[in-house]
């Protein structure tokens, strides 16, 4: 059996597995991988890897290539894929989507989604739930978010699990699961909320200081214009008092 044969048996087998053996590898070398099957083969592969992942290997891809390659995906693992996808790229797959699927995925990408991809940063870094802090560093060196301070984790359903920093994946054993290190979605979730809260809160001071400031540049305005008129009133009074100087 040849090398090429093998590989497409292993993904046919296992796609979970090639799934996570590709999220491992740089997009180049898994969009290569899945470049040497055919798309039946390589369509559940991609069905089980993170959407951050499958969306870079669908970026070195044709137009044309990637839309068969997401029909054959489900809708819904289809949308994710689509959401991260750059605007223009995603809008040329779709253009290049059959009527049935353009209609679908329009439908299912205008709605919103309560998930990470519906409050953060759709370029964002994550990881899955499963893997080691070990793989988890690695898969950091290699992305171009390498400097992102807290990188979100989901789970294989692309749920949102929860949050770890990255400062604390280095201090840690390569065999540790990152579930050990995980801060909670919920945690994430009300956090965001008590910032939105502290964040209109100093909106409200703002803008009553601002409003503060305005009355007291007013009411400066008014004493000195009331003080004007009396220096006005006065004057002609204290000029009548002294005697006129005689001409020269």
């Amino acid at each position: 059996m040849s090398r090429e044969a093998l590989v497409a048996a292993y993904l046919r087998l296992h796609p979970e597995s090639a799934a996570r053996l590709l999220e491992s590898m740089t997009a180049a070398q898994a969009n290569a991988v899945l470049n040497a099957v055919d798309t039946a083969t390589a369509a559940p592969v991609v069905g089980h890897m993170l959407p951050t992942c499958a969306a870079a290997c669908i970026e070195r891809q044709a137009p044309t290539d990637a839309a068969l390659l997401l029909e054959r995906l489900g809708s819904r693992e289809s949308v994710a894929v689509l959401r991260h996808l750059p605007r223009e790229l995603r809008e040329n797959v779709l253009s290049s989507l059959g009527p049935q699927w353009l209609m679908a995925f329009n439908l299912l990408l205008s709605y919103p989604i309560n998930t990470v991809g519906a409050w953060i940063e759709p370029r964002v870094l994550t990881l899955p739930d499963d893997c080691t802090c070990g793989e988890a560093r690695d898969r950091i060196a290699r992305s171009e978010q390498a400097t992102q301070a807290r990188i979100y984790v989901l789970d294989r359903a692309r749920r949102l699990r929860g949050a770890v920093r990255g400062l604390a994946l280095l201090q840690v054993s390569s065999r540790k699961k990152v579930v050990t290190l995980l801060e909670p979605a919920e945690v994430l979730h009300d956090r965001r909320q008590r910032g939105r809260h502290d964040r209109l809160i100093q909106r409200r001071e703002q803008h009553h200081q601002h409003q503060a400031a305005h009355h007291h540049q007013d009411a400066a305005v008014v004493e000195g214009f009331h003080g004007h008129q009396s220096s006005a009133t006065v004057m002609p009074a204290a000029r009548a008092r002294w005697p006129a100087r005689p001409a020269s």
